[in-house]
This record gives C-alpha cells, sequence and structure tokens, in this order.
C-alpha cells in the first residue's frame, strides 16, 4: 500500500537522494525533471508548492509535489512526481499516482493538471491511462493535461 507522507527534518535528506537516472546518480537535472531538492526548495520560497514523500510499507519509494494557490481551490496542479530508481518497472508509479489522485479526492480536489513533455512517453502512457487529457495549451515545450476527478 502507497502511503503520502510529510517531508520533515527525519526524511528531507533521504528525499533529496532520490534519483530516476537508471545509473542512481543524482543530478541536478534528470531526465524530464529537475532533483528533489531543488523541489524542497522551491517550495519554501513559493508556499503554493506542496512536497511530498511517496512510502511503500515503510520504504521511501519516490516523491512529488503540486501547487495548490490557495486551501480553498478545488484545482491543482501536479509539478513533479518521480519514482527512485531502484523501484521503477514495478508497478510503484501506477501504484503511487493512482494514491496521489484519490488524496487529492479525499480532500476536496476537482481538477488535477499537469504537464508533460511531448517527448516523455512513460509518463504520457501513464497520465493518459488515469484518463487525463491534452488541453491544447504548451508552454515552454510543455503540453497541458487535465483530470475531472
Amino acid at each position: 500500500m502507497i502511503e503520502i507522507r510529510e517531508i520533515d527534518k527525519d526524511n528531507c535528506f533521504d528525499v533529496c537522494e532520490l534519483t530516476g537516472n537508471k545509473d542512481g546518480r543524482g543530478t541536478i537535472f534528470e531526465d524530464f525533471l529537475c532533483c528533489n531538492a531543488i523541489s524542497l526548495t522551491e517550495s519554501k520560497f513559493y508556499p503554493e508548492c506542496k512536497p511530498k514523500a511517496l512510502y511503500s510499507n515503510d520504504t521511501l519509494i519516490g516523491f512529488f509535489m503540486y501547487k495548490q494557490f490557495s486551501p480553498e481551490d478545488t484545482e491543482v496542479e501536479v509539478c513533479r512526481f518521480m519514482i527512485d530508481h531502484k523501484y521503477l518497472g514495478k508497478g510503484y508509479g501506477r501504484q503511487s499516482f493512482a494514491a496521489i489522485l484519490e488524496f487529492f479526492k479525499s480532500n476536496g480536489i476537482k481538477t488535477v493538471n499537469i504537464m508533460i513533455d511531448d517527448d516523455n512517453i512513460i509518463a504520457k502512457k501513464l497520465y493518459t491511462s488515469f484518463g487525463f487529457t491534452f488541453t491544447g495549451k504548451i508552454l515552454k515545450e510543455e503540453l497541458y493535461y487535465q483530470l475531472n476527478l
């Protein structure tokens, strides 16, 4: 079972060490997103950014961050989602994303937006399998997809 947890002093360094790079070496810019340390830093300067850790049982397997501009907003944007290289190809991405959508539903979110690099075939396949559809909007070579919960 996937659990979504807050990031705090006890797990922040572990979250920063997660990487999607196949060789296991973390870099500032990974294939389709930046490293988690940059995301955590960004969340300290932009309060709309909400970082979360993903656990399977008690094992840290991934990270996501979303933007919600006010607690009353029923629309969010997932701006980061990653599974550590050690857990890729084992179904954790699908399980984690389902847990994220359930997390949003249980918190009153009605609409989820996500931006996808057109070359990121794996991400596009995952998100569209959950019902996300292309909105027609493109910004900085990223395509906007949306899902109504």
